[in-house]
């Protein structure tokens, strides 16, 4: 009796149409949820409550005052001055980057970036090279990684000053470094650009 072998080797196991469509579903489904999460990255991520957006700009402040706080050794200024709490000296700054460039929030809906910092006065070079030595541990003892900010060089604000900075558990990012614009060293907290009603 004559079996027909080609037949026998060409036949495919009844599982293999399965998987080939497992296999597909699951590739379909990665790139509809790459894409739906681009777009809301593009848009600026989800919109939050006003209150929600007002609770980020407590802990961001409150944030950078904890940094304050634990610098070791205190600046001159910085430790509650007589009759003014480190909530009342903090500075509001703002962000030109946090902004609806393509028109895709709708109305009643805005963006704000909570950013606050803190100058600070040490009695030398030794003492603030020393709070930032304490403050890298501090942070480190948190859990938390810093990353070193290069000292800016010869003739720029706050030159030979280095800097650290990290990312602490809620997100909000810190650093301790020379002002931009100054020569004076300021703690910085940014609890970074949000969506929200209003």
């Amino acid at each position: 009796m004559h079996t027909d072998s080609s037949a026998a080797t060409t036949a495919r196991p009844p599982l293999h149409g399965y998987r080939s469509i497992t296999l597909i579903s699951v590739f379909l489904l990665t790139v509809i949820g790459f894409g739906a999460y681009a777009c809301q990255s593009l848009e600026g991520g989800p919109v939050r409550s006003d209150v929600e957006y007002r609770a980020r700009v407590a802990q961001t402040k409150k944030a950078g005052m904890e940094a304050v706080r634990s610098l070791t050794p205190a600046p001159e200024e910085a430790a509650e001055p007589p009759g003014r709490t480190l909530d009342d000296i903090a500075q509001k700054e703002s962000s030109t980057s946090c902004v609806d460039d393509f028109g895709v929030d709708d109305t009643g809906v805005t963006r704000d970036q909570p950013i606050f910092s803190w100058e600070l006065s040490f009695t030398g070079r030794s003492d603030y090279l020393a709070a930032v030595d304490h403050l890298r541990r501090e942070w480190k003892r948190q859990g938390l990684t810093v990353q070193d900010v290069p000292a800016p060089g010869k003739g720029e604000p706050g030159a030979g000053l280095p800097g650290i900075t990290t990312t602490d558990d809620q997100g909000i990012e810190l650093a301790l470094r020379p002002d931009w614009y100054s020569d004076d060293p300021v703690v910085r907290a940014d609890g970074g650009c949000m969506r929200h009603s209003y």
